[in-house]
């Protein structure tokens, strides 16, 4: 730790509680130093997400102290006050508008800035906007459209868009900003991870950063300290490049337990011999090529390769989405034909998750009314067209929880649950893609 310098961000003792009953913090204290990417891990729930909220103004603490650059300061009642200060945040799931320019994206919110005689300055925008990217060394042109971009780039971008957020809003005060990345590689494969980490790491010459992740191998390669929280309390604070800190240690920390390797014993395998997926030869050109596996009842298979293997591609024919030109694809003993719609195939008891929850879930709905999506006929009345959301109420002990307020576990489930909600009694086989554990 840099223990001569002056933190540019430093929270302590900060305290915060949900409903008077859920303590989501307790008495926690973090420490930021200027070019430095600093790690908070924990298991879902153990407030990293509140911890995160609290310092760009989503919500106020209970109690603590926030000092930047030394100098303590009331902590922000918003993300525009934050940012003012030098703080923003980039969110797991992606924030992007799909169809706006690059250079739309990054100027959204300040348009007031370059506003001219003659409407907005579009010719400025464009020329700031290429600055920005070259500076942090994001390859794409600013006239095109976020949904044309790579995952990868496309998360670059909200991150430049956050360090242009917090210029704009300090209005050329001297402010040293501090990015917030909340699990930042979610949605990536692994070669968008280290792609987007090389960026991150240039970019430590001019930003420091709160790296919020689960994923153990990536804290340890990329992060200079990290915090780890259990429970809402601070439990462990290592300096990676001082201390002999092993992933099982980290592990330990984070769970308070040994691995589960050590933990648990091989389960016992219980899958059956009746095969309830078959695919053979399966092919569609330019995607994948005579693919063949089976699946039987109560097993969990894995699909694994790099970007562009075709792998997601298998997984969206086997849903329906995508067609295919050579192979069978037999569900439960009938063979499904190219072209099946993907309600065909739901009805077979095929179910799809992408793992995008922003894509697939209404975060201003309950959770009940998020599972009952695809599950219509269920909660519609008998003799008259009124929706009964009650009625996936009763089945679920959290439906009236909203779901944007859920941690990103948490919201997986909701997305998960309401195939398996859709599909019971039916004989289920999910086709997902990238779901993970806090742990993992």
């Amino acid at each position: 730790m840099r223990r001569n310098d002056t933190p540019v961000l430093e929270v302590r003792n900060v305290s915060k509680t949900f409903d008077t009953v859920v303590r989501a913090l307790d008495e926690v204290s973090i420490a930021v130093y200027r070019g430095e990417i600093v790690g908070v891990v924990g298991e879902n729930g153990a407030g990293k997400s509140t911890l995160m909220k609290i310092l760009v103004g989503v919500h106020a603490p209970d109690r603590g102290i926030l000092l930047l650059g030394g100098k303590e300061v009331p902590f922000p009642r918003n993300p525009k006050e934050a940012a003012q200060r030098g703080i923003s945040i980039v969110y797991q799931e992606r924030g992007v508008i799909p169809h706006l320019r690059v250079y739309q994206f990054l100027f959204l919110g300040h348009e007031e800035q370059y506003r001219g005689p003659w409407g907005l300055q579009s010719e400025r925008m464009k020329r700031e906007a290429r600055d920005i990217l070259d500076e942090f060394h994001v390859v794409c042109d600013v006239e095109d459209f976020m949904y044309e971009l790579p995952l990868a780039t496309q998360k670059m971008v909200e991150i430049a868009r956050a360090v242009l957020g917090v210029r704009l809003e300090s209005r050329g005060k001297d402010v040293a900003p501090v990015i917030i990345l909340d699990e930042p590689t979610a949605p990536l494969t692994l070669e968008e991870r280290r792609e987007l980490f090389q960026n991150i790491l240039r970019m430590k010459e001019t930003c420091s950063f709160i790296f919020v992740s689960h994923i153990i191998p990536e804290v340890m390669e990329f992060v200079d300290r990290v915090y780890v929280l259990r429970d809402g309390k601070l439990v462990a604070h290592y300096d990676l490049a001082q201390d002999a800190v092993t992933e099982e240690d980290l592990f330990r920390a984070i769970v308070g337990r040994e691995s589960l390797a050590y933990t648990f014993e091989a389960r016992k395998k219980t899958v059956s011999s009746e095969v309830v997926l078959r695919v053979e030869g399966l092919t569609r050109r330019g995607c994948y090529y005579d693919v063949s596996f089976e699946l039987c009842r109560g097993e969990c298979l894995g699909l694994f390769g790099p970007a562009g293997s075709g792998k997601s591609e298998v997984l969206r024919t086997i849903a329906g989405i995508l067609g295919f030109d050579g192979g069978k694809l037999v569900i439960k003993g009938q063979e499904a034909f190219s072209g099946e719609p993907p309600h065909v195939r739901l009805e077979r008891g095929v179910g799809y998750c992408s793992g995008e929850a922003g894509k697939e879930l209404f975060f201003h709905w309950s959770i009940a009314k998020n599972i009952s999506i695809v599950n219509l006929k269920k909660v519609l009345g008998k003799f008259f067209p009124v929706i009964r959301f009650g009625v996936e109420r009763k089945h679920c002990r959290r439906g009236d929880g909203k779901t944007g307020n859920q941690g990103s576990w948490c919201t997986r489930r909701v997305l998960l649950s309401e195939w398996w909600e859709q599909a019971e009694g039916v004989g289920r086989e999910m086709a997902g893609a990238k779901p993970r554990h806090p742990s993992s």
